[in-house]
This record gives C-alpha cells, structure tokens and sequence, in this order.
C-alpha cells in the first residue's frame, strides 16, 4: 500500500540557492549561500516519479529559495513548463513564494498573471530581516511592493513568523496595511539552533498578542482570512479535528533542495534531508520507508500533559511541537485562550469561515 496520500499532495522546489536577505530565523544561509539555480532534468526526474508512484489528483506546486526572484524569469518559466508537463493529471495550482523585497514592476505583475495565474505567497518579518537597523526602509519597501501587486489584482497571502519581536509590533496599526491580500497565516517557528531558539515567544505573552488580532478579524470586515482560527471553526462545527499543513508534512509533502537533495517537510528538509534524487528515482521503495518512519516518529510523539486536561484537545488533537511549550505557563502555543474566545462567539467565527472558505482550499 502506498504511503503517500494521492487526494492532495503539497510540493515544494527550491529553484534557485541564495537569497537577497539574512533572516534570523531561516534554515537557509541567506545571503552566504552560494548562488545556484535549480537543474532542469533533476526537477523533471523527481516531478516524473512523483506522477509514477504517487499520480496525485490535486497538487500545490510551492516555487521557493533562497529568495525565488533571484532566478531569471526563463528558468521560472521553464520550471513551470516541466511541472505542467510531468503532472498530467493533476489539478494543479503554482505558487512562488518571496520576501518581496525588490523593486517589483508591471512587468514582474505581468509574470505572475500569466505564470502563477496571478497568486503568490510572500512573507513578512518583523524586525529578523537582514539589516534590521534599516527596518524602517524594508517596510517601506515592502509595502510599497505590496500596494502596487494589490492594485495590480494579485492574490497575496502573507506569511508571517511567530517571534518575540514581532510581540513588541504594534500590531493593531499593521494589520490594515495588509487590507488587500486574501490571508494572514502566523506561523510558528521550526527551532533548530540556538538562533531560533532565542526567538521563541512566551506562550502567556503570545496569547495575549493573538488576542488582539483574533478579537480585530471578528469585529472588522477584512479582505483576508486567518487560516488556524478558520480551520478551528470548522473543528468546533463538526466535531472533528482538522490536521494542520505540518501535521501532514510525511504522507502528502515532498521538498526538492537546489542541489538535488530531498526531504518532506521544507523547512526540514534544508538542514535534514532524508534522501537525493538518486534513491528517490532508483529506489523507491528505501525512500518510501523513510517516510513511513519519520511518519511513525512524528504520530507517536509524546503530547504534552497539559493538552489532555484541556476542555479544547478535541478541537486541535495536541499537535503542537513539544519545544513550542513553556516550563511554568499553563497556555499553549495555540492559545487556549483565543479557542475559548472563539467558542463564546462561535456564531460570529461561522460567519468568517463562509467568508474563509473562498480564499482557502482546505477549508472547502
């Protein structure tokens, strides 16, 4: 039996090696990687077993780096092409991710309406961006770009990194400079060092900065959708606990690095690769049982005692990493808080999720 769930597969290229900024937070090198484009025939070998072994009925395509806009748009568009023709039967959808921190143009708007059928991911980091004492222009920068892609239609979803200086934001402030894109998505960190283990938030501090933003999204018409809250919606509605994208990263999500290495989850698979293009097309079989035990690790992994005496465990199944909980604090990195706020409000939440439903595919 096949490991890999076909219904809906996630993968992830990283068509170019090298990158524009130096993030705190990222599993890159930034700036220090060596510049390097993505192989062509590699990209069309590990596309062309994933069709062979796994044929997926709907696919998302992530474009990724090092920073994607470094590469030239005729190896985006040759990327695109040997996606579109390696995965013939897939519903596909293509979308590039960036840090959008460049000057962009109508010709650059022009690509992505053609390319990327006018959707893109970009992300956005308070204060762990390289040169973060020129902040004040990269945010400028940013959302200059950001405005511009907005008036020219294209669909943004945001991205952005749960990290103690983005607490420190006034948030309230920001989140109308995003009034345009269809998502904002807070993402926790994957710690791997010591860097991003400094960066860690405290959960009682983070609940309390969410708070802000859940109570903002349910009191304001917004553009955009905030995906965790929506999908615990949806939980609350029916009873059923909704895996989250990491939750699913070792049956459904396969990552190709630039150099031709390969994992599951993408910000694992950069510093943790579990194979290479070589045993991913000679030898299946071995690269499937990888998967299967990084599978078993993942689902066996010991949940935290204080998701089992939470009134909400049913909502969100005690997923969370067990690095992202404090020693003295009895809130969660999801925030027990914000759940209970939503359960008390659940009528005002099911009217967002309908709202949600059109800007995010797993909540359809």
């Amino acid at each position: 039996m096949n490991h890999f769930n076909k219904d809906f597969n996630v993968i992830y290229l990283r068509v170019i090696q090298g990158c524009n900024l130096n993030c705190t937070h990222c599993f890159t090198l930034g700036d220090k990687d060596p510049y390097a484009l993505l192989d062509y025939e590699v990209a069309r070998s590990f596309l062309r077993q994933i069709k062979d072994k796994v044929n997926p009925r709907k696919a998302t395509m992530y474009i990724h780096g090092g920073e994607t806009f470094l590469a030239p748009y005729e190896h985006l568009r040759k990327i695109n092409q040997i996606i579109r023709e390696e995965l013939t039967d897939s519903s596909l959808t293509i979308i590039p991710q960036t840090n959008l921190m460049y000057t962009v143009d109508d010709e650059y708007a022009d690509f992505i309406k053609t390319e990327y059928n006018n959707e893109i991911g970009v992300s956005w980091d308070y204060k762990i961006r390289f040169g973060a004492d020129k902040s004040d222009f990269n945010e400028k920068l940013f959302f200059k770009n950001f405005k511009f892609l907005i008036e020219k239609g294209v669909h943004i979803s945001v991205a952005i990194t749960v990290q103690k200086h983005l607490l420190k934001s006034d948030i309230l402030e920001i989140l109308p400079q995003f009034e345009g894109a269809i998502s904002i998505d807070f993402e926790f960190l994957t710690i791997f060092n010591e860097k991003t283990k400094n960066l860690k938030v405290k959960n009682d501090e983070w609940a309390e900065f969410y708070m802000k933003i859940v109570d903002y999204y349910s009191k304001n018409k917004t553009t955009w959708s905030l995906p965790q809250v929506d999908l615990f919606t949806k939980s609350l509605m029916e009873n059923k606990v909704f895996n989250c994208k990491c939750n699913c990263c070792q049956h459904r999500t396969f990552t190709l690095n630039c150099n031709g290495t390969i994992g599951l989850c993408p910000d694992e698979a950069y510093v943790r690769p579990i194979s290479d293009i070589t045993e991913f097309t000679k030898s299946w079989d071995s690269f499937e049982m990888k998967a299967r035990t990084s599978h078993l690790k993942h689902i066996t992994q010991e949940i935290h005692p204080m998701c089992f005496k939470c009134e909400f465990y049913d909502v969100c199944g005690g997923n969370c990493e067990q690095s992202l909980f404090d020693e003295d604090s009895e809130e969660c990195p999801l925030s027990k808080k914000v759940i209970k706020f939503q359960h008390e409000k659940i009528d005002l939440f099911k009217e967002k999720l309908v709202a949600a439903r059109s800007n995010l595919v797993e909540l359809r």
